[in-house]
């Protein structure tokens, strides 16, 4: 590179730092295109917040930026790292800046950040806003995501953080995981991100899980009716379901009004509309509102021979089926309504998968190599361990078969199947053999 190049370019690399140090508030950087430097002004854009760069410099920009990092990080022949000093940093994080800027997909780079942070050349805090810059124009970039969970996790270390700046830092991070998604679809990244972030606050007393988690699942619910293919978003969707799951009892009103919606009121009418023929108990609609959770769990599962002696927490259990019927009513509305969609079929699995399982629990079987196996429980049948994994008889498959919850299940999924193959959506008749064969409910349906 001629003199002329080198004084350009490290104008440049000065240009991009001093828009960095004077404007905190950066949140964006992109490559403008512009075929030449017509008007003989620095390529470095500098507008609301924002930080551009022309791209008719970047491959001269990257290519001495990138020379010079690896003189600096590894020296010839033995390819040492050189000793880090404070001398040094300054020059360093400025040529760091760029080179990520325009390619972040370097991992020797991250690293190298990571010593500087440790040995306090950069603040916690400002490498937050960087990497924030970077997953504006690569919201896909995995090391990035990775540098910001380590940050993350060096600043929730601190003993000291108060209550308002958890939730500041939470806030942070579910907004730029939302811009991620956004700006690219299916971004495995970003969604896996999010999940950390959910995942980590529970260890977190002070902070209100219960309420995050209904704020997840409502956002989620808008987030799929946009995105109807959006799969990292549906596999985020159940994460949040196994969430709700956990809520606190005094909770669950919240949740509910979040929503909009009687979740109890939708799974009794889905029950009555599905009530099996050749049962000896029948009951309309207004009688199963006045049931309790107790009563209702003992209704839908009345031939449950569970050896298990354990306490049985039914509330629960109902709480669990009228989140799973809700999300079974919302995947009937959208597929209905956006054809075709194989993802929509692939939620809706794991769904009747769910369901199956609460039902294989509350009559102590467990699916094992595609066959149902007793689970005893180890608490109260001890001398039983050897007997944990023996096939369950005929006798014991029946009365699943039989409880009213089972019918109830096959009927609105077999009803919704025959729906949608009349309307030509093929994945129905996937979905069918994914019962019959995956689930073993092949004498069933």
């Amino acid at each position: 590179m001629d003199d002329d190049k080198f004084a350009l370019v490290e104008k440049i690399i000065k240009d991009v730092d001093n828009v960095m140090m004077k404007n905190a508030e950066l949140y964006a950087f992109d490559i403008v295109p512009v075929e030449a430097n017509f008007q003989n002004k620095s390529p470095v854009l500098n507008l609301e917040n924002c930080i551009g760069l022309e791209s008719w410099c970047v491959k001269h920009v990257y290519m001495y930026c990138y020379s010079e990092l690896m003189d600096k990080i590894l020296t010839k022949p033995k390819r040492k790292v050189r000793k880090l000093t404070s001398a040094t940093a300054e020059r360093l994080t400025k040529l760091i800046n760029i080179t990520l800027l325009i390619n972040p997909e370097l991992s020797t780079l991250w690293n190298r950040r990571r010593e500087m942070v440790i040995r306090s050349f950069l603040e916690k805090r400002s490498e937050l806003q960087f990497t924030k810059l970077v997953l504006s124009r690569k919201p896909k970039c995995n090391d990035a995501f990775t540098y910001r969970r380590w940050l993350l996790e060096e600043i929730l270390k601190d003993g000291t953080l108060q209550i308002n700046q958890l939730n500041n830092i939470v806030n942070d991070e579910l907004q730029i995981c939302e811009l991620a998604s956004d700006k690219s679809p299916n971004n495995y990244h970003s969604w896996n991100h999010r999940m950390w972030v959910v995942t980590q606050l529970k260890t977190y007393t002070q902070f209100d899980i219960d309420f995050l988690f209904i704020k997840e699942y409502n956002f989620s619910e808008r987030w799929i009716a946009k995105h109807v293919s959006d799969y990292s978003c549906f596999h985020y969707r159940q994460f949040c379901i196994q969430n709700i799951f956990s809520i606190s009892m005094d909770r669950w009103n919240t949740f509910e009004n979040i929503i909009d919606n009687s979740l109890k009121r939708n799974f009794i009418k889905t029950l009555a509309v599905n009530f099996p023929n050749d049962v000896t108990v029948q009951a309309s609609e207004h009688d199963l509102l006045t049931y309790s959770e107790d009563s209702l769990i003992n209704l839908l599962l009345c031939y449950s021979n569970k050896t298990c002696h354990c306490v049985t927490n039914n509330v629960l259990i109902c709480r669990k089926l009228e989140v799973l019927f809700h999300e079974l009513l919302l995947n009937n509305d959208l597929l209905r309504y956006y054809k075709y969609h194989e993802t929509m079929w692939y939620h809706r699995r794991f769904i009747v998968h769910q369901l199956l399982s609460i039902m294989y629990e509350q009559f102590g079987v467990i699916k094992q190599n595609g066959v149902l196996v007793k689970n005893n429980c180890t608490k109260c049948n001890i001398d039983d361990m050897r007997q944990r994994n023996a096939k369950i008889v005929k006798y014991d498959s029946n009365c699943i078969y039989s409880c009213i919850l089972f019918s109830v299940v096959i009927n609105f999924d077999k009803k919704f199947i025959e729906e949608r193959r009349n309307d030509g959506d093929n994945y129905s008749d996937r979905h069918e053999k994914y019962l019959r064969f995956a689930e073993g409910l092949n004498n069933v349906i």
